[in-house]
């Protein structure tokens, strides 16, 4: 099988999707109606509650949902499972499954007059379903903003290539929202002012690194190594801090000034990455070298439910309805726009995770190099990193379909694509956070409900406490997408819309979250893991406790069998918890 023959496969599937899947959607559920106004003109604050070009808010909405995810997880899928298996959970995942989740996640936020799914949840399944979803995401998303902050800081130190161009792009944004918004500039000569601007900043910070308290040696490109001063601090944390900061910043500044020209600008460096990555691997014609299918069972690893959950991102992931529900809704112009932003900016990052997965399985040698002949060990890579990983593959798949412009640079562009998707993770999920707390608790100053989650994210950064916990975040994102299709399942028998579309992807997700988590817990606590086996445990409680809650409406709904009481109810949630901790003794002991 070659690159050329897989892509092809890959576009035209998830173009057929688009068109005729998400057409249905359309039709059957959404119904889009552009005389009806929408929660950004209806409820317009300037803050958060401002109407987009359905252009700008795709942008907005594909880079913040296409973090690192649809890049790690294929990679690590491939190396496991081998390259069908993960290409196929891609493309029939992401069209019948993911799409689903955010479009229509979308859709019903902005019928609900932008409430976020944690909202919903309390009007269609149970005011206590809402306070323990609005309690666990808190806590899951200031752990991606503490994380991500990690990450980029790290690849800061790496790349310090990269600083100028990542920060050069904020101030450019707020100039290009400012002629938008203020002087009524058309928005696509504002893009192309912004685009020259953010290839001059690529330029710019290839020839001027930036480092922090560290002597960095210049490379024969470079003009000369900026170095900032530490103040006696370790680099990495005063990076982190940066970051950190940036992301309060950029969670109570209007969206229009920073968030929508933020991210329609990195989405043309995003897309140009993309575009490069696919028409790379049209054109190499290259033989994948990853085995197409390595095996049901590796070590402890079991294709099912496992990778379900590895490769999230990509095709179906719970923090895209967290986008979708807590800034995109707020900026949806009119109806009719939802099906390009939420169903095809999930195609837009399947077609990511492709390239990412098509990057690693050809552009690198599996085990071994032959000898006398250039490249990279994917095996090897791997044990550095993924995102090594993907770099070089990704190089190495891009110059080889498109050797004009050469394995440097295209290395160069692949990492700074992964650098833009991560930055703006980190202040959409800032924001996304604001408006949970404010949910949660009441609080409606900006500035202190914002600083609740920074400070959280901070502690899980700074202590190193996420490296703890981050080994089944994997399973708790996968979670939150099984329990917004549930709700989703829920809100519609409300409307009085079919329901197939939204409950089979939430049966299926389900069982593989509640496997997976009773999987890990087991295996956490046989090996001691203790922390990590009370953090499954409790996942697997919050599941049971919001599947039994919305069970009430299911079973009206599809005459299933009731609990007699609420209490037997609880008994029975009580009982099974009962048995997996029975069950987690009998493995320890």
């Amino acid at each position: 099988m070659t690159t050329t023959v897989l892509m092809l496969l890959g576009l035209a599937a998830l173009y057929l999707g688009y068109r005729f899947y998400g057409g249905l959607l359309e039709r059957k559920i959404a119904e889009p109606d552009d005389s009806r106004p929408t929660p950004a003109h209806e409820r317009f604050d300037g803050l958060d509650f401002v109407p987009a070009n359905k252009w700008v808010l795709l942008g907005h909405h594909f880079a913040s949902i296409a973090g690192a995810g649809p890049i790690i997880g294929p990679v690590l899928a491939a190396s496991l499972f081998g390259w069908a298996p993960a290409f196929l959970w891609i493309v029939l995942g992401g069209i019948f499954m993911g799409a689903v989740h955010d479009y229509l996640t979308l859709v019903a936020s902005v019928r609900e007059r932008g409430a976020s799914i944690v909202k919903i949840a309390a009007k269609t399944v149970s005011p206590l379903a809402k306070t323990v979803f609005s309690v666990f995401l808190f806590v899951a998303l200031s752990l991606v903003v503490g994380v991500f902050a990690v990450v980029t800081a790290k690849t800061f130190m790496k790349q310090p290539e990269l600083v100028v161009p990542s920060f050069g792009l904020i101030l450019v944004a707020v100039l290009v929202g400012t002629l938008i918004y203020r002087y009524g500039l058309n928005v696509w000569l504002a893009a192309v002012v912004g685009f020259l601007a953010l290839l001059g900043l690529l330029w710019l910070g290839y020839k001027v690194p930036v480092t922090v308290g560290t002597a960095y040696e210049p490379g024969h490109d470079h003009w000369f190594v900026l170095t900032l001063p530490s103040f006696g601090l370790d680099p990495f944390l005063v990076w982190t801090a940066i970051l950190l900061l940036y992301a309060f910043a950029a969670s109570v500044t209007p969206v229009w000034v920073l968030l929508q020209p933020r991210d329609f600008l990195a989405t043309f460096q995003l897309i140009f990455g993309l575009t490069l990555g696919v028409l790379g691997a049209l054109f190499a014609f290259e033989t994948l070298k990853a085995p197409a299918f390595a095996g049901f069972h590796l070590d402890s690893t079991p294709l099912w439910p496992f990778m379900f959950v590895i490769i999230a991102c990509g095709a179906i992931s719970g923090f895209h309805s967290l986008v979708a529900s807590g800034t995109t809704s707020k900026q949806l112009d009119k109806e009719s726009d939802a099906k390009l932003v939420g169903y095809g900016g999930m195609l837009l990052e399947s077609l990511l995770a492709l390239v990412a997965l098509l990057s690693v399985s050809a552009g690198l040698y599996w085990l071994s190099k032959p000898e006398g002949v250039e490249g990279f060990v994917f095996q090897d890579l791997l044990k550095e990193s993924p995102i090594l990983a993907f770099g070089y593959g990704y190089g190495e798949l891009v110059s080889s379909g498109l050797p004009f412009v050469g394995f440097a640079v295209a290395s160069f562009f692949g990492m700074m694509m992964l650098n833009a998707f991560v930055m703006t993770t980190l202040d959409s999920a800032s924001r996304i956070n604001r408006l949970i707390f404010t949910d949660l608790t009441g609080v409606k100053n900006k500035y202190l409900a914002s600083l609740a989650g920074i400070l959280l994210g901070a502690l899980f950064a700074l202590t190193n406490a996420w490296t703890i916990i981050w080994p089944v975040f994997g399973s708790a994102n996968q979670l939150i997408a099984a329990l917004t299709l549930i709700v989703l399942t829920a809100y519609l028998i409300g409307v009085r819309k079919p329901t197939k579309y939204t409950l089979v992807p939430a049966v299926f997700m389900s069982a593989t979250t509640v496997s997976i988590l009773v999987f890990q817990a087991v295996k956490f606590a046989a090996d001691g893991k203790w922390t990590l086996a009370a953090v499954a445990a409790v996942l697997l409680a919050l599941a049971l406790t919001i599947m039994k809650e919305s069970y009430r409406v299911f079973a009206d709904y599809y005459g299933l069998p009731k609990f007699p009481t609420k209490g037997t109810a609880k008994l029975g949630v009580f009982l099974l918890a009962g048995l997996l901790l029975g069950l987690l003794l009998f493995k320890v002991l």
